[in-house]
């Protein structure tokens, strides 16, 4: 039964997200940490950071155990797959980052909760462009 369920790309994808997110939390603990990070702007800076080192994560293992692209060129990977990759997650990018984030963090909402919400609202749309866009086989 448990290879049944690990057999759909949805379940995969919901498990990947998951380590995204506590990677994503942990890299975002970590820069606040090092900056000191008193203010929300300097929260926020930190926040941008930590999206994009997470993205890095997501791309690798979305692509080699979700969508279980295996090997490609290197131009491929980077010139295609991963700034497709970039565009279909930069709208939830956008709205965590000047939106979402900044409006939680002035409510005062604990930035970890904060990052699981924007990463919430963001995932059912990223999943959609990523399998319909990103990972396509040709």
């Amino acid at each position: 039964m448990f290879q049944k369920i690990f057999k759909h790309k949805v379940f995969r994808y919901l498990v990947c997200g998951v380590l995204s997110t506590v990677f994503n939390i942990l890299v975002l603990a970590i820069i606040i940490e090092l900056l000191n990070a008193k203010t929300p702007m300097m929260r926020n800076i930190a926040n941008i950071i930590a999206i994009e080192i997470s993205l890095l994560f997501s791309f690798f293992i979305y692509k080699h155990w979700v969508w279980r692209i295996g090997r490609s060129t290197i131009k491929e990977a980077i010139f295609w797959q991963l700034a497709r990759y970039h565009m279909s997650v930069s709208a939830a990018i956008f709205s965590r980052t000047f939106m979402i984030f900044p409006l939680l963090d002035w409510l005062k909402v604990h930035y970890s909760i904060n990052t699981l919400i924007g990463i919430a609202l963001g995932s059912t749309m990223t999943y959609n462009m990523t399998d319909r866009w990103v990972f396509k086989l040709k």
